[in-house]
Order: structure tokens, then C-alpha cells, then sequence
């Protein structure tokens, strides 16, 4: 089931979205390059664990924060 088709899958992947929201909301302009790095890193692997919720919207984020 999708995002839009799935109410509580649509409440863990919004979560999840927020989570991830909140790993870039805390770094600032004194937070190194790597510290960036590792906020991507974790928010991949924070989408990779719920994939099978909605495969196409989950990859598209993964992808979407692959080419920053």
C-alpha cells in the first residue's frame, strides 16, 4: 500500500520524515562537513528501514538525498 492509501503506514513514514527533519534542524553553521555526511548517512538508513511501506516514495527520498 502507498503513502495516501495506508493511514498508519502514512503516520511511521511521516515520523520517520520528521526525525529526519530534525537531524538537519540541529546542525548549524559550526557543524563540520562530516557532521553533515553522517546526518545523510542516518537519514538514509532511516528510510531503508521502512522501504517496504511504499517502495516508490521511499527510494525517491533516498535518491533525492543521494545527489545532494
Amino acid at each position: 500500500m502507498a503513502y495516501s492509501d495506508n493511514p498508519n503506514h502514512k503516520k511511521i513514514i511521516d515520523c520517520v520524515l520528521e526525525q529526519n527533519a530534525k537531524l538537519f534542524q540541529n546542525l548549524g553553521i559550526d557543524s563540520s562537513r562530516s557532521d553533515y555526511e553522517k546526518a545523510k548517512v542516518a537519514e538514509r538508513q532511516k528510510l531503508r528501514r521502512i522501504i517496504d511501506l511504499d517502495p516508490e516514495k521511499i527510494m525517491r527520498l533516498v535518491k533525492d538525498s543521494l545527489d545532494d
